[in-house]
């Protein structure tokens, strides 16, 4: 259960007045360090604490290595990220979950800040899908082929999996979307490929959006945060899995020198040219096209957003 704010809620207490609730896979780590950069907003240290899907899962989940995924547990925890926020304008975090669990997340969410500014990055759900197939490969979690992947979806979501493995029910977006819009008041829906191809315009929107000055210009909208592949040299790409007291050491002193986000966009940087590009089959598109192509047209009509690419692209 969690606590009512009401009933808890310290007058000293900093909370988030807005929230990127995702979707995975489709941006929300790069647009996270870009809106880090401005001076009047705050983001929570640690940046996906999936603190609201912690309060409704059945945990601990089945899937490989899903027990080491990271939860902020506590209503106390939870408001300790956000206590460097005071005098910021726009305090907020980016649990990219929030928004596939709307059912159960929305409640606790309205529940704990009460109305706050949402912000959704979506991504063709056809590549979101590989992106997160190769996500799982490249942590050497997922052993299957992207199509028995496919084939295994719903036994994986029935032993309790974590969403990740979730690769075409969570790119179905329409309902996802429709029920924060009808949730909260205000709502920003941005696409993966406009923060891709023209990334100021899309942070600037996002800075008017949250009330902030929008002429200030982050210093890096270049770099690509989180990325997917398949590991061109798979005893490399293990240096940036292990957990044990070398990688530690390397990572403390990365963040002592260059400063905690400086060390993350240098190992990403790093990690992505260790990536070959993946090419999903062309049967493989074809069908996931079809599978998503209702909800798309739905989520196009809700939305207003101009979605036509994501039906045919190649």
């Amino acid at each position: 259960m969690t606590p009512n704010r009401n009933n808890v809620a310290q007058e000293q207490d900093i909370l988030p007045n807005f929230l990127i609730a995702g979707a995975a896979k489709s941006g929300t780590t790069s647009l996270y360090y870009y809106l880090k950069e401005h001076p009047d907003i705050y983001l929570s240290p640690v940046k996906e604490p999936c603190f609201f899907t912690f309060q409704t899962l059945d945990l601990p989940q089945q899937g490989i290595d899903d027990h080491k995924k990271f939860y902020i547990k506590t209503y106390e925890d939870y408001c300790r990220l956000f206590q460097g926020g005071a005098g910021k304008k726009a305090v907020g975090e980016a649990s990219a979950d929030s928004v596939y669990f709307y059912e159960k997340t929305i409640p606790v969410i309205k529940r704990l800040l009460g109305d706050p500014a949402i912000i959704i990055l979506l991504r063709n759900p056809v590549t979101r899908a590989f992106s997160a197939y190769t996500h799982l490969v490249r942590d050497n979690r997922e052993s299957l082929s992207f199509e028995e992947g496919l084939a295994s979806e719903e036994d994986r979501i029935q032993r309790n999996w974590q969403c990740m493995w979730h690769y075409k029910r969570r790119g179905l977006y329409y309902k996802q979307v429709k029920a924060f819009m009808n949730a909260f008041s205000r709502v920003k829906i941005l696409l993966h490929d406009d923060l891709k191809k023209t990334p100021m315009a899309v942070i600037k929107e996002v800075f008017e959006f949250l009330g902030v000055d929008p002429s200030y210009q982050p210093a890096d909208t270049e770099t690509q945060y989180n990325t997917s592949g398949i590991p061109r040299f798979k005893s490399l790409n293990n240096l940036f899995l292990m957990k044990n007291i070398v990688q530690r050491t390397i990572r403390n002193t990365g963040s002592f020198l260059l400063t905690e986000d400086r060390w993350v966009k240098l190992r990403d940087t790093l990690r992505g040219k260790l990536f070959i590009k993946a090419e999903m089959k062309p049967e493989t598109r074809a069908y996931l096209q079809q599978f998503f192509r209702e909800d798309i047209l739905n989520l196009q009509e809700l939305t207003g957003k101009d979605l036509s690419a994501w039906l045919k692209e190649k």
